[in-house]
């Protein structure tokens, strides 16, 4: 255990944090973009088996890249970052990823809108306000950039190759799905909040959120009013983003989800 936090710490390769909208940024973001179109171009027809082992693959990789981030700031910084738990928007698609081949009809239908609609979100968001990607080590600043670009992809991806469901249904239990996960983060926030007081997940407090908006929102009402407006701003985002592929997938109003519908036969 001390020979791999020693290679850890040879990793923690310390950086002036990248300008948000700075050159790193506007570049790694139009590459990113770019090669997230070349492969849902390359992939959208692929099987489900094939799918669901991509989804599968990704969730492994995301798993070892979460693993390694946090034992990187446990040999960095000396002790175990408790406000890094992974639990947060951006983190829980890798749950679902590996969790995907496991599901089956509604439940894998909900999985598949819940990545196209919440992830997608959580991943462009991020490169709108980047502040928390950039990060004061080479590696640290590498893995945020590259995981919020992944979700990006797999947005896009289960979007385009019609998996995610395009009815409002679907987005109710992809809604539902989130609220969920709302409850678990708050009673994590809850469990750790006499030890780490820092600690929030999904920025629902009771810790002061510090997002943009969020933060003089917390200021004013306090957090829980906060809380509630962040769960309905998220949702009412990934509603758009629901509504949009609706539009780009079925011009007419027919919703057309043949791959998902293959794999349910």
């Amino acid at each position: 255990m001390q020979t791999l936090f020693e290679l850890l710490r040879y990793t923690a390769r310390p950086m002036t944090p990248p300008r948000p909208y700075g050159a790193f940024h506007l570049i790694f973001f139009a590459v990113g973009i770019a090669l997230t179109a070349v492969l849902t171009t390359a992939l959208r027809r692929i099987s489900e088996r094939a799918a669901v082992r991509l989804y599968a693959g990704i969730g492994v990789a995301l798993i070892a890249a979460e693993a390694y981030k946090q034992l990187f700031y446990i040999a960095a910084e000396g002790e175990w970052r408790a406000d890094l738990f992974p639990f947060q928007l951006c983190s829980v698609p890798m749950y679902i990823c590996v969790a995907i081949p496991f599901l089956r009809g509604r439940a894998r239908r909900c999985a598949y809108t819940f990545l196209s609609t919440y992830a997608l979100l959580g991943g462009a968001a991020s490169y709108i306000s980047p502040d928390t990607m950039c990060r004061p080590y080479v590696a640290m600043t590498a893995h945020s950039f590259l995981w919020h670009m992944t979700l990006i992809f797999l947005g896009v991806f289960t979007a385009a190759s019609g998996r995610a469901g395009l009815k409002r249904r679907d987005f109710a239990d992809a809604a539902a799905l989130y609220l969920a996960l709302c409850a678990a983060a708050f009673s994590i926030n809850l469990a750790f909040h006499a030890s780490h007081p820092e600690v929030n997940m999904f920025y629902l407090g009771p810790a002061p959120s510090t997002l943009p908006v969020c933060r003089d929102i917390t200021r004013i009402f306090g957090w829980g009013i906060n809380s509630i407006a962040y769960m309905l701003a998220v949702t009412a985002a990934a509603f758009l983003i629901h509504e949009g592929f609706i539009i780009i997938k079925s011009p007419k109003g027919k919703h057309k989800n043949e791959n998902f519908r293959a794999s349910e036969k």
